[in-house]
C-alpha cells in the first residue's frame, strides 16, 4: 500500500486521529460528510457545528500505528468489508447447519437463535463504529478484557488501534458461546477448517514422501540444505489463511498440464517457483544459529547436571532427585524450539514436519507449539486443532496417479512406471503415528497461554506476561508464523520498509527469533532499499494478497537470568 501521497507529522496525526469528536457511533461510508446535527445554541439560532472528520482518505503513515481510520489501508478495508462477512458466514453456517451443530454440542434451539443474535448485534456494532461493550462474563480472563478496555484512550473500533479490535471482535465471539449452555465447545470455524485440511492432502502427501528422506541422520551440508528447505515449506505454507480468504478455501497453486489433468501438487516446485517472491531469506543464518546455539545448550546442561551430581556420601536419594525450580534456573531445562502457530491444516502440518526433522536430526530434544486456547482469526491453531491434524495425518486415506510431461529432476528412471507420476498417503499415515508418540512422550509439547488471545504486542509482553516471555527464554529459537504474530511483533506499527527486523522488534529479544509470514497486512521491515517502491510501482496492492513473503531472523538475545518472581505453571496442554 503506497503511502506516499500523505505523510503528515505522525504526532498531530495522531491527535486528529484520537479527537474526542470520534466519540459517537457513525456508520461508515467512502462518500459520508462527518458533521454533527444542527445544535440549539442558548442564547442563539439553530446552527451547524461542523467537527473535523477522524477519517482520512489517505493510507497510514509512516511511524503511525495501523487502525481504521485511514481510508486506503487494508485495516480500514478489513474492519468495514472482511470482518463483517465473516461474521456472516458464521451466521449462515449457523442457519444452514443448525441442525448438525445442535446434534454435536447438545445444544438447542434456543442456543442457536441466541448466538445468531449475538452475532448480529456484534457485526451491526462494528459496521456502525460502535463502542465496544464489556465481556459480561465472569472469568479472570475476561475481567483482565474489561480492564483492558476501559483503560484504551479509544474504545471504538475504528479509531481505535486495528489488531486489538480484530482480537477484540474474535474473543468476542467466543464469548456468544460462553453464554450459551449448549455451545460451551462449539468452534464456529470447525467445518472450515476441517475442509481445509481435506483439500490439502495431496501437497500433504508429496511432503510426507520427501520428509522421510530427510529424517534419518546426514552430513552437516545435506543437513542444513534439508533444514532451509523445511522453512521455506512451512513459509509458503502460510499462503493457506482462512481469515485472508474470508473463509473460502485456499489451496497452494497447480496448474493443469497439457493432457487436461491436474497437475500433482508439489510443494517443493512451489518453493523453486516462488524463489523471486521471497523478499528477506534468512535461511542459511537461521540454520547456522539453531544448531549452534542447540549445541551450546546442550554443554550448557550437560555441564550443569555434571555439577549437580550428589557426592558418593551423604546425600540422599530425594536430595540427588530433586528438580530446581524453573524460575530459578539460567540454563534451559532441555534443547528446545519453540513455534508460535499460525493456521491449522496443511500449515499446521508443515511445521509438524519441519519439528519431526529437528528432533531426528537431533539438533533439539523438544519442541513446544505455542497455539490458540480459544477459536481465533477463523483458522489459527487451537489444542483441538493440533489433536485433529495429527489423527487426520494417522488415518489418511489418498492416492492419486497422473500422467507425467517430464521425470522430476534427481528422479530414478525406475521409480515408478514410465510416464506416471503417482503419490499416496502412506508417508503421510506413518508420520501421523509417529508425531502421536512424539507427543505422547513428551517430545512435542503444545501450550496455549492466554497472551496469545490477547490484543497486545509483543514487546509489551513481558509487562502483562512475565512468565510467558521467560518460558520462550528457554527456546534455542522461538519461530513466529503468520501476519498476526508479525504485526504484533512489529508493535502494530507502521515502520519504515527498509528499518531491520532487530529495530523493528522494539526491544522484544527472550531468544533468537525467527519470522516466517507470507505479507498480508500493510506493515513490512527488513526490505532492500528501494524494493517497496518497486513493488509498489507494480501492485498497489501487493501487502495484502499474501504473494509475497519474508524469512527474517534476530539473533539478539536477553540474557536468562534467576527470576524473582514465584514459579509459574508450565501451561502445556495435557489431553492433546
Amino acid at each position: 500500500m503506497s503511502t506516499t501521497s500523505t505523510r503528515p507529522d505522525s504526532q498531530s496525526q495522531h491527535s486528529s486521529v484520537h479527537s474526542e469528536t470520534v466519540r459517537s457511533a457513525v456508520n461508515i461510508s467512502d462518500d459520508e460528510e462527518y458533521s454533527t446535527k444542527p445544535e440549539f445554541i442558548y442564547g442563539g439560532p439553530f446552527i451547524k457545528v461542523e467537527k473535523p472528520c477522524p477519517f482520512l482518505n489517505t493510507a497510514t503513515p509512516m511511524n503511525v500505528q495501523l487502525q481504521g481510520t485511514f481510508k486506503k489501508s487494508f485495516a480500514y478495508y478489513s474492519l468495514k468489508e472482511r470482518l463483517p462477512i465473516i461474521l456472516t458466514k458464521v451466521i449462515d453456517y449457523l442457519s444452514r447447519e443448525g441442525s448438525k451443530i445442535k446434534s454435536a454440542n447438545s445444544a438447542s434451539d434456543e442456543d442457536i437463535r441466541g448466538y445468531i443474535q449475538y452475532i448480529t448485534k456484534l457485526k451491526n456494532d462494528l459496521v456502525t463504529n460502535k463502542k465496544y461493550d464489556l465481556l459480561t462474563v465472569d472469568t479472570p480472563e475476561a475481567r483482565k478484557w474489561n480492564e483492558w478496555i476501559s483503560n484504551t484512550e479509544n474504545q471504538y473500533y475504528f479509531t481505535n488501534i486495528w489488531v486489538f479490535s480484530e482480537c477484540y471482535v474474535y474473543r468476542r465471539l467466543r464469548e456468544g458461546c460462553e453464554l450459551s449452555k449448549g455451545l460451551q465447545n462449539f468452534d464456529p470455524f470447525d467445518e472450515q477448517k476441517e475442509q481445509s485440511f481435506v483439500n490439502s492432502l495431496e501437497p500433504m502427501c508429496v511432503v510426507a514422501d520427501k520428509l522421510m528422506t530427510m529424517l534419518p541422520p546426514s552430513d552437516k551440508d545435506k543437513r542444513k540444505a534439508d533444514f532451509m528447505t523445511l522453512l521455506k515449506i512451512c513459509l509458503w505454507a502460510n499462503k493457506c489463511d482462512l481469515s485472508l480468504s474470508l473463509g473460502e478455501q485456499v489451496t497452494l497453486n497447480s496448474a493443469d498440464g497439457s493432457s487436461g489433468v491436474k497437475k500433482i501438487i508439489d510443494p517443493f516446485q512451489i518453493v523453486n517457483d516462488l524463489k523471486d517472491k521471497l523478499l528477506v531469506d534468512d535461511t542459511a543464518k537461521i540454520s547456522d544459529l539453531v544448531v549452534t546455539k542447540a549445541e551450546a545448550v546442550a554443554r550448557a546442561i550437560e555441564g550443569c547436571c555434571e555439577e549437580a551430581k550428589p557426592s558418593e556420601e551423604g546425600a540422599t536419594e530425594g536430595e540427588a532427585q530433586q528438580v530446581p525450580c524453573p524460575g530459578k534456573l539460567t540454563v534451559p531445562p532441555a534443547v528446545m524450539f519453540d513455534v508460535v502457530c499460525d493456521n491449522a491444516g496443511y500449515e499446521l502440518f508443515a511445521d509438524l514436519c519441519l519439528a519431526h526433522f529437528l528432533v531426528s536430526q537431533n539438533i533439539v530434544k523438544k519442541v513446544r507449539f505455542h497455539v490458540k486456547r480459544i477459536p481465533w482469526f477463523v483458522s489459527d491453531v487451537t489444542p483441538r486443532d493440533f489433536k485433529y491434524v495429527i489423527r487426520s495425518c494417522a488415518q489418511a486415506s489418498y492416492s492419486r496417479e497422473v500422467p507425467m510431461e517430464s521425470k522430476p529432476e534427481g528422479e530414478a528412471e525406475a521409480a515408478e512406471p514410465e510416464g506416471l507420476r503417482s503419490v499416496n498417503s502412506n508417508n503421510l499415515a506413518n508420520l501421523g503415528g509417529i508425531w502421536r508418540k512424539l507427543v505422547d512422550d513428551g517430545t512435542f509439547v503444545v501450550m496455549c497461554d492466554d497472551f496469545w488471545t490477547s490484543p497486545h504486542v509483543y514487546k509489551d509482553m513481558k509487562q502483562h506476561d512475565p512468565d510467558l516471555y521467560r518460558k520462550l527464554q528457554f527456546a534455542v529459537a522461538v519461530m513466529f508464523k503468520g501476519d498476526l504474530n508479525y504485526r504484533k511483533l512489529l508493535g502494530e506499527r507502521n515502520c519504515n520498509p527498509t528499518l531491520g527486523f532487530e529495530a523493528a522488534l522494539q526491544g522484544f529479544t527472550p531468544a533468537p527469533l525467527i519470522a516466517l509470514r507470507t505479507v498480508k497486512a500493510d506493515l513490512v521491515c527488513g526490505l532492500p532499499k528501494g524494493k517497496w517502491e518497486q513493488l509498489n510501482g507494480i501492485d498497489d496492492k501487493w501487502m495484502e494478497k499474501g504473494d509475497y513473503g519474508v524469512i527474517q531472523l534476530c539473533a539478539k538475545t536477553e540474557a536468562l537470568r534467576a527470576s524473582e518472581r514465584p514459579c509459574a505453571p508450565g501451561g502445556e496442554v495435557d489431553d492433546v
